[in-house]
C-alpha cells in the first residue's frame, strides 16, 4: 500500500509531542528520520502522568527503549541502523494484554517489549497518541476505511486483539489466518448473522463452534462498535466496552497473523479497522 494513503504528520527537533486520537490496542505507521523516532502513549492530549514513552532509534540510533513514567528504561536493545533518513520504515506498537510490544512490520515477533508487570498501571492505551521526531523527519500514521465489499479484504494484525466499527444491515464477517488470504486453519466470526438475529465463530468452514442469539446486533444506519481478542486461541467478541457476548477457546491454538473483513449474503456495509 502506498504512502499516499497514509496521513502524514511533520516533526522537528524541538522535542514537543504532538498529539493525535488513536483507538484499539495496536498502532501502525511508518517513519523517515535518522534517529530518534519517539512516541507516547497517554491519556489525555499532553504528557500526563502515567506515560508509556518508545523510543525507537535513540542514542544516535544505537539502540530502543521503553519507558514508564519518565524513569528508568523498562526495556532496552541494540538496533543499529533500525532508522533511515532516505527511506519510510514501518513499525508496530501493540499495547494489549498489559504488555507494550514494539516490532517491525512483517515481522510478528517483537524485537523489544516490556515486562507485563512493570507497567499494570499505565493508562489504558485507548487513548491519544504522540510522535516526535527529535532528529526531525516524516511520520505517517496508518488509519483503515473501507467501502463496501462482498470479499474478504486482509491486514496483518500484530497484537491480539482488535476493534472495530461496522455499518450494515447484517451479515458482518471476520477471518482470522495465518497469510493475507484465507488459510487453514482459519477462524470466522459471523456478527448479526442468519438476517441480523445469530452470531457464530466457525473453524475452517466447518460446523459452527458456537452460535448465539444477538437480534439486530448490526445496523444499517449507525456505526456499531467492537471487540475481538483471540490470545492463544481463546476467541472472544464483545460490543463497545462490554463482557464478551460470544466466546470459544481452540484447543489446539495457532498463530493469527491477518485479519480480513466483508459483508456478505446481500449485506453493503462499511468497517473502520482500529488495528
Amino acid at each position: 500500500m502506498g504512502d499516499d494513503n497514509w496521513p502524514s504528520y511533520g516533526t522537528d527537533e524541538n522535542k514537543e509531542y504532538r498529539f493525535r486520537d488513536i483507538g484499539g490496542k495496536c498502532l501502525r505507521f511508518k517513519v523517515k528520520t535518522a534517529h530518534d523516532a519517539h512516541v507516547a502513549l497517554t491519556s489525555g492530549a499532553e504528557e500526563t502522568d502515567p506515560i508509556v514513552e518508545v523510543f525507537i532509534g535513540a542514542w544516535e540510533g544505537a539502540a530502543s527503549a521503553i519507558r514508564f513514567k519518565k524513569a528508568d528504561d523498562l526495556a532496552k536493545v541494540d538496533t543499529p541502523d533500525i532508522l533511515n533518513e532516505e527511506e519510510y520504515r514501518e513499525f508496530w506498537i501493540t499495547f494489549d494484554n498489559d504488555e507494550v510490544r514494539v516490532g517491525k512490520a512483517g515481522d510478528w515477533e517483537p524485537f523489544m517489549m516490556s515486562p507485563s508487570q512493570s507497567h499494570s498501571k499505565s493508562p489504558t492505551m485507548a487513548i491519544p497518541l504522540a510522535g516526535v521526531l527529535s532528529a526531525g523527519g516524516s511520520f505517517i500514521m496508518r488509519d483503515f476505511h473501507t467501502e463496501d465489499s462482498q470479499a474478504y479484504k486482509f491486514e496483518p494484525v500484530y497484537g491480539d486483539s482488535l476493534t472495530f466499527s461496522v455499518s450494515c444491515g447484517h451479515d458482518a464477517h471476520l477471518a482470522l489466518t495465518s497469510g493475507p488470504e484465507e488459510t487453514t486453519p482459519m477462524y470466522e466470526v459471523f456478527i448479526g448473522g442468519w438476517e441480523n438475529q445469530h452470531s457464530a465463530i466457525r473453524l475452517n468452514k466447518g460446523d459452527d463452534m458456537i452460535k448465539v442469539d444477538s437480534p439486530d446486533i448490526v445496523c444499517s444506519e449507525e456505526e456499531r462498535k467492537f471487540w475481538l481478542s483471540f490470545k492463544n486461541g481463546r476467541i472472544r467478541v464483545g460490543y463497545k466496552d462490554s463482557d464478551p457476548f460470544m466466546e470459544w477457546t481452540d484447543p489446539e491454538p495457532w498463530k493469527v497473523t491477518h485479519v480480513g473483513y466483508t459483508t456478505a449474503w446481500g449485506a453493503a456495509g462499511k468497517w473502520m479497522l482500529e488495528i
